[in-house]
């Protein structure tokens, strides 16, 4: 069987988005096009008047959101398209490869909560409530060891779905700009979305599309999560019915599918003082636990990968990619 060898170079950079994510991490900020769209999300934000107005202002919102969609979806994939065009296959496969990676992030996982783990694992319970405060906005200068660690594993639970998973799925649907397109409405959420009283308007629409974006990765990660805690030993039942249980605790829809998993299958309790607990084992005192719950992040994105969204990506979001491209190229050259 003969392929057509964009195939073999659509499978190449997906790939290797992949191992560079694992081996090294993030990009500098002048490089990544996730800190140029906060740039652009913030100077659109900062010039919206609030004048108490909601329809106006969620309006304004609106657009805070739109032209950042536009430029980085549009924008990006036709630079794609010129390259593609211009340079052949080779070129258009390697900026492909490190474009899409920087649309995930698993590797930032560990990187953002091991200096939290290394401080409990010296016994600095106030170096690690420094280095947690880094990764969360609750106030974590009274918090005991294990709402510490709790802190920890909650932040690589919930950021498996909108780190991993979503942006997977999305390119598995439309390639590199369907990723783009997710992770400047999640850039958008984590930016404007209305937990501020500044942001209850203007941030609306920004919240509301975050939610619709993150609703089938959230849920479609429970089965992979369940998989990769069977494949290390742990309680893949009790992950199952705890999640059952537990989802709704978040004011978020889409959070707590993977907090309640991660929670049940390794057995511990999360809690964030005052809105939410998953699970009905201990806080994850021992520091061991965010290892573990790194671990099972980075497997069961991986099972994903591998099992449905590269094979989604090679039948259907490869042949929108090349579609939007043909379409961008034409506009460009006639």
């Amino acid at each position: 069987m003969i392929f057509d060898p964009i195939i073999l170079y659509a499978l190449a950079f997906a790939v290797a988005a992949v191992i560079l994510d694992l081996l090294l991490g993030e990009p500098p900020n002048a490089l990544h096009p996730v800190v140029w769209m906060g740039k652009l999300i913030g100077l659109l934000d900062g010039s919206i008047k609030r004048d108490g107005r909601v329809r106006r202002e969620r309006a304004m919102g609106a657009f805070v959101a739109l032209i950042p969609l536009l430029v980085f979806v549009l924008g990006l994939t036709a630079l794609i398209a010129v390259l593609h065009s211009l340079f052949g296959m080779l070129v258009w496969a390697i900026f492909c490869a490190f474009l899409f990676k920087t649309l995930f992030a698993m590797k930032a996982l560990e990187r953002h909560v091991f200096p939290v783990m290394e401080a409990l694992e010296k016994g600095d319970l106030e170096e690690a409530r420094k280095k947690v405060s880094m990764v969360v906005s609750r106030d974590t200068s009274t918090l005991d060891q294990g709402h510490v660690a709790s802190c920890a594993v909650e932040t690589v639970a919930e950021n498996t779905v909108d780190s991993i998973f979503s942006p997977f799925l999305f390119f598995g649907l439309a390639g590199v700009p369907g990723a783009m397109f997710y992770r400047v409405s999640n850039t958008l959420d984590a930016m404007v979305g209305y937990l501020s009283e500044k942001h209850r308007n203007v941030g609306w629409f920004s919240a509301k599309l975050d939610d619709a974006t993150n609703w089938i990765g959230a849920r479609l990660s429970l089965p992979f999560i369940l998989l990769a805690l069977k494949i290390m030993g742990k309680d893949w039942r009790k992950a199952y019915r705890t999640a059952l249980r537990d989802h709704t605790k978040t004011a978020s829809p889409n959070k707590g599918w993977p907090m309640a998993a991660f929670a049940g299958g390794l057995g511990i309790r999360m809690e964030k003082i005052g809105h939410y607990t998953f699970g009905d084992g201990p806080l994850p005192e021992d520091p061991r636990y965010i290892r573990e719950t790194v671990k099972l992040a980075k497997g069961s994105s991986l099972l994903f990968f591998f099992l449905v969204a590269l094979p989604l990506f090679l039948a259907l979001g490869l042949q929108v990619q090349l579609l939007f491209e043909q379409v961008i190229t034409h506009l460009l050259f006639g």
